[in-house]
């Protein structure tokens, strides 16, 4: 795959991640519409200062962007897999998973925060 269509791949999977369409990205940036496009469709490269304006607009590092990374992406995803259907079938997650789910979204907020900190 080339830089274009790597780029454009990474571009499309940041936009349905946050839930935005060409004309948000547009907008909020002020990208013509069809220069845009061109990039999400992989007809162009972007210079490497939009490429800057766009890893801030999703969060993201440039390289996140322009690297093929869709092999760790899947390692990633696969290990995360692995975690989950054990986690189905472990009794202790599953009470505590029980727990939860009654807790109202404040109490549920707070220890979102808790695992972050420990992340």
């Amino acid at each position: 795959m080339d830089n274009k269509n790597i780029f454009a791949s990474n571009l499309k999977r940041y936009m349905a991640l946050q839930g935005k369409s060409r004309r948000d990205v547009c907008e909020a940036l002020g990208f013509s519409y069809y220069t845009f496009s061109d990039w999400v469709n992989g007809k162009k490269y972007p210079r490497m200062d939009k490429v800057e304006m766009l890893a801030n607009y999703f969060g993201v590092l440039k390289s996140d962007l322009i690297e093929d990374n869709a092999p760790e992406i899947k390692k990633n995803n696969d290990a995360i897999s692995d975690i989950v259907k054990r986690l189905r079938t472990d009794d202790e997650f599953l009470a505590v998973a029980e727990i939860l789910y009654g807790l109202n979204s404040d109490k549920i907020k707070g220890i979102k925060e808790m695992l972050k900190a420990f992340a």
